[in-house]
């Protein structure tokens, strides 16, 4: 372990922890600021449903760009950013060494931050809203989010038997930014995830006032997440039924009413806030987007897949109006940024997809139909979806996964689902993008799967080896 003379370890600006207000902690240039000390300030650190300045709430969004589920016309090259292009496009490097890869910064930054609460915690004062076992179960959620992102991102998909050996992020345990580490394995990382994820459930309650919070259905519900990538199944499945104990039903969209028009004007029985959205179950915002607004455009292979005169998330979500009160323009539909809940952290349609595809890998045929079909009929018109009752493991496999990824469309999990189903030889898939009058092949299992090691991190830091290209 080595040190540095400039504070620049993984480049995330937060050399000081700022208690001011609920979403800005992180004062870039603070003066006169007060240094967090109490359980009550650490609980406010964290206390964010907005991917600003302390960036509890980020989410991923860097590869959305990425997946089988954007397209971008040309009248929109336009409007995304240079990387945006360069991610839709698979190039060797998304950012150049003078641009900072914002997602790469912000996970860091909040283990940053989770570090320092757990650093400093057994000799914090109490007193005031939060209590210790919240905070600390908190700081050890948030980080296994962060980490479980930058593996997914910045390394090979878990392989448990090169896992020993494949690179994956440099695992920082301590809140100290001169810290100059190597990557860490992949198992390594996956170690801390799994032990910050048991910890927090030890700490955390159920119940919490808002859904921006850390909670045990949180827990549960991302835990499953990351034994589904990894391919442990029965866990998966049992994470899942655990937390379903803990969560309501999925929302029932019926209940939502598109005004006439452009939805970004606005659905009937959708709350303000996305962490308010339903299902949400621990929300986390998206981060940095590849274009200027979010509104992607969905790809064909995508909305092929929606029955459009059923499908309740075509027809509350999906726009064929230019971008905010524009016009129609019905070539090409988009996602209605404004109103889609798009929460990239823990939904409850997520727990029950993921129970489906956990049940008929493990032979459970009966619990696969059930959570399935207890998704799918909420998510359709009433009246006009008849249950599945496919009972050959493989078929419904397929038809699980289909649903999966209606559901989870948007959401910043399908570049993982990618990559994990790449593993199976049956579900290989080949990406295919279109701009400007050329094509980009994605091959399955390409080098350009695993993201590079940002170039201002590698010039920062000369341990960090970078991926292959």
């Amino acid at each position: 372990m080595k040190r540095m003379t400039m504070k620049t370890y993984i480049y995330f600006i937060a050399l000081l922890l700022t208690v001011t207000a609920c979403s800005n902690f992180l004062d870039e240039t603070p003066k006169g600021t007060l240094i967090p000390k109490t359980i009550n300030d650490f609980g406010m650190i964290l206390d964010s449903y907005e991917s600003g300045d302390n960036k509890i709430a980020c989410g991923n969004t860097l590869t959305m760009a990425m997946t089988d589920d954007v397209k971008i016309p040309s009248s929109k090259v336009s409007v995304y950013y240079n990387w945006g292009i360069r991610s839709f496009c698979w190039q060797d490097y998304i950012f150049t060494q003078n641009e900072n890869d914002e997602v790469y910064n912000s996970f860091y930054h909040v283990i940053y931050v989770c570090n320092y609460i757990l650093n400093n915690i057994e000799t914090a004062e109490e007193g005031g809203l939060f209590k210790r076992k919240y905070v600390e179960g908190a700081a050890h959620f948030h980080r296994a989010y962060a980490y479980f992102n930058l593996i997914n991102l910045y390394a090979r998909h878990y392989d448990a038997k090169t896992s020993k050996t494949d690179l994956g992020v440099p695992l920082l345990l301590e809140a100290d930014i001169d810290l100059l580490q190597k990557r860490a394995t992949v198992e390594e990382v996956y170690n801390c995830i799994l032990d910050d994820l048991a910890a927090a459930d030890t700490l955390l309650d159920n119940e919490v006032e808002y859904r921006f919070r850390a909670s045990k259905a949180a827990v549960g519900a991302f835990k499953a997440r990351v034994h589904l990538y990894r391919g442990e199944y029965k866990a998966c499945l049992k994470a899942c039924r655990d937390t379903r104990e803990m969560i309501d039903e999925p929302a029932d969209y019926n209940e939502l009413e598109k005004r006439s028009g452009n939805p970004d004007r606005g659905i009937i029985g959708l709350p303000r806030y996305q962490w308010e959205m339903p299902d949400v179950i621990c929300y986390k915002g998206e981060g940095r987007h590849p274009d200027y607004h979010g509104d992607y455009n969905l790809s064909d292979d995508l909305m092929i897949l929606f029955n459009k005169d059923t499908d309740l998330r075509w027809q509350l979500f999906v726009s064929t109006y230019d971008y905010n009160y524009g016009e129609p323009d019905t070539d090409e539909p988009r996602i209605a940024s404004f109103v889609y809940p798009n929460n990239n952290g823990c939904n409850i349609g997520e727990v029950y997809i993921t129970e489906a595809e956990a049940a008929v890998r493990e032979n459970d045929i009966d619990g696969a139909l059930d959570m399935l079909n207890a998704l799918a009929v909420k998510r359709h018109v009433e009246g006009t979806y008849e249950d599945v009752t496919e009972r050959d493991p493989e078929k419904l496999l397929e038809l699980i996964l289909k649903e999966r990824r209606r559901e989870q469309m948007f959401k910043g999990t399908r570049w993982f689902d990618l990559k994990r189903l790449n593993k199976e030889e049956r579900f290989q898939k080949t990406v295919v993008h279109e701009l400007n009058g050329k094509t980009y092949t994605l091959e399955p299992n390409s080098n350009r799967y695993v993201l590079p090691i940002p170039l201002k991190a590698i010039a920062a830091n000369n341990l960090l080896e970078q991926n292959p290209r």
